[in-house]
């Protein structure tokens, strides 16, 4: 994947490289030693990812948790699809019995949503999940949270009453109802990774409800192929 920036000749995004739909931990490490003190500030992730259909093992993220935690960056989890973790890479073998554990850790943001596992998409509800952990003083957690606070005060609209008493329907249904759906998909996955199993490289299928596959070279992928 090839490197992006945001416009005005400023770098502002920084795409790294991946393979196979796992970034490269390598390569970041390697941005973030040659950057200066000010040039990288957070580092985010999608998992299971959207769009490439993977889901990353608990331990990469401990990893990249590690890794960042390390330069004093900010590591921002979008974790949307957390209920279609399909072979359940993000169990955590220290705590077993939480489906997809949030990562504790102060310099950590975790983003969750109604969207997907409760179809919710367009009610506009989520939430995020910050560690408390300090070192004896106030918490970066615990700060990112009061700022975040005084930007929602001065903002003049919010989710709607029916989206909020929606989300919490939602979670009175509770997780093992959204299994019960995510279930239903199986069927559907099973046939599309059985008609492109053909292909020379096919990413995800085991995260979020996505597919990629490659194309033969001699085929133009921008023309839709009809079968006869």
């Amino acid at each position: 994947m090839a490197d992006n920036t945001i416009t005005n000749d400023v770098e502002g995004l920084l795409v790294g490289p991946s393979r196979q739909g796992i970034p490269d931990l390598d390569w970041l490490r390697s941005q973030l030693e040659s950057s200066g003190s000010n040039d990288i500030r957070m580092v985010t992730l999608t998992n299971p990812g959207n769009p490439t259909g993977v889901s990353l093992p608990h331990e990469f993220l401990k990893e990249l948790t590690q890794l960042t935690k390390e330069f004093g960056v900010w590591l921002v989890l979008d974790l949307t699809y957390e209920h279609f973790d399909i072979h359940q890479n993000n169990r955590d073998a220290t705590r077993p019995a939480v489906p997809y554990p949030s990562i504790d850790e102060e310099h950590v943001i975790n983003i969750f949503s109604f969207s997907k596992g409760y179809a919710l998409a367009g009610f506009r509800v989520g939430y995020l999940a910050f560690s408390s952990k300090n070192n004896g003083s106030k918490g970066k957690g615990t700060m990112a949270y009061e700022q975040m606070i005084k930007v929602q005060d001065t903002i003049a609209i919010c989710t709607s009453r029916i989206s909020q008493i929606a989300a919490l329907g939602a979670l009175a249904a509770g997780r093992e109802w959204v299994y019960e759906q995510v279930k239903t998909l199986e069927i559907g996955r099973e046939a599309i990774l059985d008609a492109i199993g053909s292909l020379e490289e096919i990413i995800g299928g085991d995260g979020a409800m996505y597919l990629m596959g490659k194309l033969p070279d001699s085929i133009d992928d921008k023309v839709r192929l009809q079968e006869a």
